[in-house]
Protein backbone atom coordinates (compact mmCIF):
# COMPACT_ATOMS: atom_id res chain seq x y z
CA UNK A 1 0.00 0.00 0.00
CA UNK A 2 1.62 3.28 -0.83
CA UNK A 3 1.63 5.87 1.70
CA UNK A 4 0.47 9.54 0.18
CA UNK A 5 1.71 12.25 2.47
CA UNK A 6 -1.00 14.60 3.95
CA UNK A 7 -0.69 17.88 2.65
CA UNK A 8 -2.40 20.89 4.89
CA UNK A 9 -4.62 22.72 2.95
CA UNK A 10 -3.91 26.87 2.87
CA UNK A 11 -6.98 28.90 3.64
CA UNK A 12 -6.91 32.03 1.71
CA UNK A 13 -8.24 35.25 2.92
CA UNK A 14 -9.82 37.66 0.53
CA UNK A 15 -9.07 41.05 1.40
CA UNK A 16 -12.05 43.82 1.06
CA UNK A 17 -11.44 47.23 -0.70
CA UNK A 18 -9.77 49.96 1.35
CA UNK A 19 -11.23 53.13 2.56
CA UNK A 20 -9.14 55.14 -0.03
CA UNK A 21 -9.51 52.59 -2.89
CA UNK A 22 -13.64 52.99 -2.01
CA UNK A 23 -13.13 56.77 -1.93
CA UNK A 24 -11.38 56.46 -5.13
CA UNK A 25 -13.93 54.28 -7.04
CA UNK A 26 -16.92 56.98 -5.68
CA UNK A 27 -15.08 59.63 -6.89
CA UNK A 28 -14.60 57.96 -10.64
CA UNK A 29 -18.31 57.13 -10.40
CA UNK A 30 -19.09 60.83 -9.70
CA UNK A 31 -16.96 61.99 -12.53
CA UNK A 32 -18.62 59.37 -14.73
CA UNK A 33 -21.99 60.59 -14.13
CA UNK A 34 -20.99 64.28 -14.59
CA UNK A 35 -19.58 63.78 -17.76
CA UNK A 36 -22.54 61.48 -19.29
CA UNK A 37 -25.45 63.13 -17.38
CA UNK A 38 -25.43 66.74 -19.08
CA UNK A 39 -24.59 64.54 -22.60
CA UNK A 40 -28.17 62.25 -21.90
CA UNK A 41 -30.29 65.47 -20.53
CA UNK A 42 -29.00 67.18 -23.96
CA UNK A 43 -29.96 64.02 -25.87
CA UNK A 44 -33.33 63.94 -24.35
CA UNK A 45 -33.87 67.08 -25.07
CA UNK A 46 -32.96 67.15 -28.47
CA UNK A 47 -35.27 64.17 -29.06
CA UNK A 48 -38.25 66.36 -27.72
CA UNK A 49 -36.92 69.17 -30.25
CA UNK A 50 -37.18 66.56 -32.91
CA UNK A 51 -40.79 65.33 -31.72
CA UNK A 52 -41.78 69.51 -31.74
CA UNK A 53 -40.64 69.41 -35.30
CA UNK A 54 -43.05 66.80 -36.05
CA UNK A 55 -46.01 68.34 -34.11
CA UNK A 56 -45.43 71.74 -35.57
CA UNK A 57 -45.03 70.29 -39.40
CA UNK A 58 -48.41 68.74 -38.93
CA UNK A 59 -50.49 71.30 -37.44
CA UNK A 60 -48.42 73.41 -41.09
CA UNK A 61 -50.37 70.80 -43.18
CA UNK A 62 -53.62 70.99 -41.42
CA UNK A 63 -53.44 75.03 -41.78
CA UNK A 64 -52.49 74.43 -45.54
CA UNK A 65 -55.59 72.12 -46.16
CA UNK A 66 -57.54 74.51 -44.29
CA UNK A 67 -56.74 77.06 -46.21
CA UNK A 68 -57.30 74.93 -49.08
CA UNK A 69 -61.01 74.62 -47.98
CA UNK A 70 -61.67 78.09 -47.25
CA UNK A 71 -60.95 80.39 -50.17
CA UNK A 72 -57.02 80.55 -49.51
CA UNK A 73 -57.63 81.92 -45.77
CA UNK A 74 -55.93 80.85 -43.22
CA UNK A 75 -57.18 80.67 -39.55
CA UNK A 76 -58.98 83.89 -38.35
CA UNK A 77 -61.31 85.31 -36.29
CA UNK A 78 -60.39 88.70 -35.58
CA UNK A 79 -57.83 89.37 -32.56
CA UNK A 80 -60.46 91.54 -31.05
CA UNK A 81 -63.28 89.04 -31.11
CA UNK A 82 -61.89 86.25 -28.16
CA UNK A 83 -64.87 83.81 -29.12
CA UNK A 84 -64.17 83.69 -32.71
CA UNK A 85 -60.53 83.08 -32.39
CA UNK A 86 -61.37 80.09 -30.23
CA UNK A 87 -63.89 78.88 -32.39
CA UNK A 88 -61.49 79.05 -35.61
CA UNK A 89 -58.53 77.13 -33.78
CA UNK A 90 -61.44 74.61 -32.59
CA UNK A 91 -62.54 74.33 -35.93
CA UNK A 92 -59.07 73.25 -37.35
CA UNK A 93 -58.32 70.83 -35.01
CA UNK A 94 -61.63 69.13 -35.16
CA UNK A 95 -62.01 69.07 -39.05
CA UNK A 96 -58.33 68.98 -40.24
CA UNK A 97 -55.95 67.64 -36.52
CA UNK A 98 -57.76 64.57 -34.99
CA UNK A 99 -55.33 64.37 -32.12
CA UNK A 100 -54.93 67.02 -29.97
CA UNK A 101 -51.34 66.01 -28.44
CA UNK A 102 -49.88 67.76 -31.61
CA UNK A 103 -50.97 70.87 -29.75
CA UNK A 104 -48.51 69.76 -26.82
CA UNK A 105 -44.99 70.73 -27.62
CA UNK A 106 -42.95 67.15 -25.59
CA UNK A 107 -40.62 70.25 -23.77
CA UNK A 108 -43.33 71.96 -22.13
CA UNK A 109 -44.50 71.11 -18.57
CA UNK A 110 -48.25 71.61 -19.52
CA UNK A 111 -50.27 68.57 -19.45
CA UNK A 112 -50.81 67.30 -23.00
CA UNK A 113 -54.32 68.41 -23.96
CA UNK A 114 -57.25 65.22 -24.16
CA UNK A 115 -59.28 67.61 -26.95
CA UNK A 116 -59.36 70.95 -28.23
CA UNK A 117 -61.68 72.64 -26.79
CA UNK A 118 -60.86 76.21 -26.94
CA UNK A 119 -57.79 78.98 -27.76
CA UNK A 120 -57.31 80.19 -24.37
CA UNK A 121 -53.74 79.47 -23.39
CA UNK A 122 -54.61 79.69 -19.78
CA UNK A 123 -56.73 76.56 -20.16
CA UNK A 124 -55.65 73.24 -20.35
CA UNK A 125 -57.17 71.64 -23.34
CA UNK A 126 -56.26 74.87 -25.60
CA UNK A 127 -55.15 75.35 -29.32
CA UNK A 128 -52.10 77.39 -27.75
CA UNK A 129 -51.06 75.17 -24.89
CA UNK A 130 -47.53 75.30 -26.39
CA UNK A 131 -47.69 77.03 -29.81
CA UNK A 132 -48.77 80.24 -31.65
CA UNK A 133 -50.52 80.63 -34.70
CA UNK A 134 -50.19 83.18 -36.64
CA UNK A 135 -52.76 83.81 -38.55
CA UNK A 136 -55.08 84.95 -35.44
CA UNK A 137 -53.46 87.85 -35.17
CA UNK A 138 -54.75 89.81 -38.31
CA UNK A 139 -57.74 92.00 -38.71
CA UNK A 140 -59.73 89.67 -40.97
CA UNK A 141 -59.75 92.63 -44.09
CA UNK A 142 -56.12 91.80 -44.09
CA UNK A 143 -56.51 88.29 -44.56
CA UNK A 144 -54.06 86.28 -44.34
CA UNK A 145 -54.01 84.42 -47.64
CA UNK A 146 -51.51 81.85 -47.50
CA UNK A 147 -50.58 82.25 -51.57
CA UNK A 148 -49.52 86.01 -50.12
CA UNK A 149 -47.09 84.63 -47.70
CA UNK A 150 -44.94 82.94 -50.24
CA UNK A 151 -43.89 80.15 -48.29
CA UNK A 152 -41.81 82.27 -46.39
CA UNK A 153 -43.95 83.77 -43.30
CA UNK A 154 -44.48 81.64 -40.37
CA UNK A 155 -47.76 79.51 -39.53
CA UNK A 156 -47.04 78.58 -35.95
CA UNK A 157 -44.43 78.58 -33.40
CA UNK A 158 -43.26 77.49 -30.20
CA UNK A 159 -44.17 80.14 -27.11
CA UNK A 160 -41.63 83.06 -26.72
CA UNK A 161 -38.88 81.07 -28.83
CA UNK A 162 -37.11 84.66 -29.43
CA UNK A 163 -37.55 85.91 -25.44
CA UNK A 164 -33.84 86.77 -24.22
CA UNK A 165 -34.47 86.08 -20.49
CA UNK A 166 -36.35 83.28 -19.39
CA UNK A 167 -40.33 83.41 -19.44
CA UNK A 168 -42.69 80.38 -18.12
CA UNK A 169 -44.01 79.51 -21.46
CA UNK A 170 -40.89 78.76 -22.84
CA UNK A 171 -40.84 75.21 -24.38
CA UNK A 172 -37.13 74.80 -25.09
CA UNK A 173 -35.25 77.67 -22.57
CA UNK A 174 -33.86 80.62 -23.75
CA UNK A 175 -32.07 79.26 -26.68
CA UNK A 176 -34.93 79.87 -29.31
CA UNK A 177 -37.66 77.77 -30.74
CA UNK A 178 -39.24 75.58 -33.81
CA UNK A 179 -41.07 77.03 -36.38
CA UNK A 180 -43.25 76.08 -39.03
CA UNK A 181 -43.48 78.63 -42.41
CA UNK A 182 -46.27 78.70 -44.95
CA UNK A 183 -44.46 76.43 -47.01
CA UNK A 184 -44.98 73.42 -44.59
CA UNK A 185 -41.39 72.70 -43.85
CA UNK A 186 -40.44 73.36 -39.93
CA UNK A 187 -37.03 74.40 -38.27
CA UNK A 188 -35.32 75.39 -35.53
CA UNK A 189 -34.83 79.09 -35.49
CA UNK A 190 -32.52 80.50 -33.20
CA UNK A 191 -33.65 83.69 -30.31
CA UNK A 192 -31.58 86.25 -31.70
CA UNK A 193 -32.72 85.88 -35.12
CA UNK A 194 -36.46 86.06 -34.04
CA UNK A 195 -38.21 89.66 -34.93
CA UNK A 196 -39.81 89.60 -31.47
CA UNK A 197 -39.89 87.07 -27.88
CA UNK A 198 -43.20 85.34 -29.42
CA UNK A 199 -42.76 86.59 -33.38
CA UNK A 200 -40.72 84.55 -35.56
CA UNK A 201 -38.49 85.88 -38.76
CA UNK A 202 -39.49 86.85 -41.39
CA UNK A 203 -42.95 87.47 -39.60
CA UNK A 204 -42.45 91.19 -39.66
CA UNK A 205 -41.99 90.92 -43.28
CA UNK A 206 -45.59 89.83 -44.25
CA UNK A 207 -47.54 91.49 -41.54
CA UNK A 208 -49.52 94.45 -42.46
CA UNK A 209 -50.17 96.27 -39.50
CA UNK A 210 -48.01 97.35 -36.66
CA UNK A 211 -47.78 94.07 -34.18
CA UNK A 212 -49.93 94.03 -31.64
CA UNK A 213 -47.68 91.48 -29.76
CA UNK A 214 -44.05 91.92 -28.92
Amino acid sequence: MTHVPYKRSVCRVRRGFTLIELLVLIGVIAALLGILLPALSRAREQAKRTNCLSNLRQLGQGMIMYAGENRDRLPNGNPDDFDATNRVLVNLSVMYLKNAGVFHCPSSDKPVPRRIDTGDQSQPDSARVSYEFYSVWWQPEYGPLLTRLRGRAPLAWDHDGGAGKPEPDQNHGTGGGNVVFADGHAEWQDAADWDGASWPHPGDLFYPMPLSIP
